[in-house]
This record gives structure tokens, sequence and C-alpha cells, in this order.
């Protein structure tokens, strides 16, 4: 009698432990920092907490949290960050010191939740993260913000939303019904960190020793469409950022750590060649060194920069492929090429 079925189990059983604690590294990751001390006068922000924005048919209450700079005149650009945590846990303060690092440099920062997987699956959470656009658009005259000029972060899940944010904003298929549909879920600016956008070639994509998600149910996109991508292929096409690429889109900037063991680094590669392939403004950044999760923490302002290599399209040209160091600064140059009024008007 054969012993293969024992023994693919025995190695499903091995892989599914190690996904459970490469997860787990992560997630620890997440709740283990603490921010640095200031190190000179900055400008005051003030925070207006537990917003509102959108009341879906599951799951009860969704809010943002909005940072907004004192004395700054005119109306203020607008990024929403979107955190990480596998689609399953989606708080609010998962992520860099968004005050420090953005709101004091004069931009209004929207920190949101979404609905996690546990409680709806696909397509509920970009349903919530473009009604938290939509909420933004609708109280912008109100708090003092440029509706035109609307960028969007997200770290790995939530990076994924980001992407699609970024893919989706004309299509009525996507927008759900989490309110104020009078108003455009369209963004003007992606920074995509490390996101899954290919689902169904996450497994392939992943490095030696990283995580195989079809075999294990606790992983994040088998929680995410219901079951693993090889059941729901329709689904998980669905939910990749890859096939939304149809044509130019809002500029993507997107980083990937070349050591990521839960995303392989393919992943973002495939979405920036979808998007050089239609003729989209899209950077690449390669960060050598780095694993999952280095926007989820103030890991940027309290450790050495890491090297990287940049690559770029713009109009479906290729530019010479250029080394650099990862910084906060590199997400702040991005935002304020295409959303400050000073850099396009």
């Amino acid at each position: 009698m054969s012993t293969r079925p024992e023994t693919d189990e025995v190695a499903a059983a091995e892989q599914r432990g190690r996904n459970a604690n490469l997860m787990q590294t992560y997630v620890e990751g997440l709740a283990s920092t603490t921010p640095p001390g200031p190190t000179a006068p900055a400008p005051p922000v003030t925070v207006l907490r537990d917003l509102v924005f959108s009341e879906p048919g599951t799951g009860g209450e969704l809010r943002l949290d909005l940072y907004l700079p004192e004395g700054v005149p005119g109306p203020r650009p607008v990024i929403v960050w979107l955190p990480g945590g596998g689609w399953q846990r989606a708080a609010r303060g998962m992520g860099p010191h968004l005050g420090r690092l953005f709101a004091q440099r004069g931009y209004a920062m929207a920190d949101v939740e979404y609905r996690s997987s546990r409680t709806a699956i696909w397509p509920a959470q970009l349903h919530d993260v473009k009604a938290a656009v939509r909420y933004l658009r609708s109280v912008a005259e109100d708090r003092g913000l440029d509706a035109e000029r609307i960028g969007v972060w997200g770290s790995s899940a939530g990076g994924h939303l980001a992407a699609l944010l970024g893919l989706t904003g004309g299509d009525p298929e996507w927008e759900g019904n989490g309110g104020h549909a009078e108003f455009s879920s369209e963004v003007g600016a992606v920074v995509d960190g490390y996101g899954p956008t290919d689902l169904p070639h996450m497994d392939a994509d992943s490095l030696p020793g990283g995580v195989v998600n079809d075999i294990d149910p606790a992983s994040p996109p088998w929680g995410l469409i219901g079951g693993p991508t090889t059941d729901h292929p329709e689904l998980a096409r669905q939910a990749s950022p890859v096939s939304h690429v149809n044509g130019p889109a809002a500029p993507f900037l997107i980083l990937h750590g070349d050591v990521d063991l839960l995303v392989g680094p393919e992943q973002s590669r495939r979405l920036f060649d979808a998007l050089h392939k239609a003729g989209s403004e899209a950077t690449l950044v390669t960060v050598h060194g780095a694993g999952h999760g280095f926007f989820n923490t103030d890991a940027l302002e309290r450790t050495p920069s890491l090297p990287t290599t940049v690559q770029a399209t713009r109009s479906g040209d290729r530019a010479p492929d250029r080394t650099g160091a990862l910084t906060s600064g590199l997400v702040e140059r991005f935002f304020d090429q295409h959303l400050r009024r000073h850099f396009s008007d």
C-alpha cells in the first residue's frame, strides 16, 4: 500500500506550522514597537477620533481617525492610510506615526479601519475603503480638505486594497452601498507596500521557506475569499489588483522587501509589469534585506536606511534602474509630486 497521501499530509501539516510561525512573528512585530521621542518642535496636529464613515449591513459601524495639521492655509491634501493584518485585523493605529510623518508636514491623514474577513469576505473590504474615500469628500468643505487631491497608502492587506482603490475608481461595480454614493471614490496617487496583487499566483511566488496559502485554512487569502484560490478561481481573480489594470491608472509607488516570506516580492513585480504594459506611471522599489511589515511600525524612523533598487515606467517607457535608500521621505516625495498644489499648479 502506498504511503504517499500520508506523506503529503505530514508535509502540509509542517507547512501550516511554518505559516503560523511566520504570521505570529509578523503580528508580534506590530505590537512591540514604540515611537521615538521628538527631535525638534513641530507644528501642532489636531486628531479627530472615531468618526463614523459607514454602517455596512454586517460588522457594525466603521470609523476613521482624522489627523489635521494646524496653521496650514487652504484646503489640505489628504492621505488615506490602510493598515495591514491579513484582512483579518485592520485596526486603527497599526502603522507609522501618521501625525509626525505627514500631518506635521501639511497633509491631512485619515487612519481607516475596514471589516475583517472573519466578519465579511471579499469584496466587503474594498467596499469599506471606497466608502471611506467618499466620506472624506463629503466632509471636505467642513474639515478643510482638498477633495480633488486624495491619495492612499497601504501596508500588506492594506496595500492590496490601496492598489484596488487606484484601479477601480471609475467602476460602479465595486462601489458597494457604504453611503455617500453621490461622491467619487477615485484617488490621485497610490503607495502599495508589499500587498498581494495576484492571488492565484501567491503560492508560486512564495520564496523558499515562505508561506504556502492554499493548503492552510488559517491563511489570509483563504479567509478573504472563503477558501483556497483553487476552489474559488473567479473570486481570486476579482480580488487581484492585476486583474483590474485595464489602462492608464493613478500613479503608483510600489515597495517590497526582497526577503519577504509572507508575500513573495514577485507579487509586486506582477503589478508593476501590468502597469508598465498599460502605459501607467509606476515605480517599483525593491528593498534589499527587508522582510514583511516595514511600513506597519515606526521602524522607518528608528532603524538605518536599507538599500533599494528603483525601477520606473512613465507612459510605457522604462527609465534606467537606479539605487537608493528606504526612508519615509521616499513616500512623502511621491505624494508631494502628485498631491501638493504647488508642484502642479
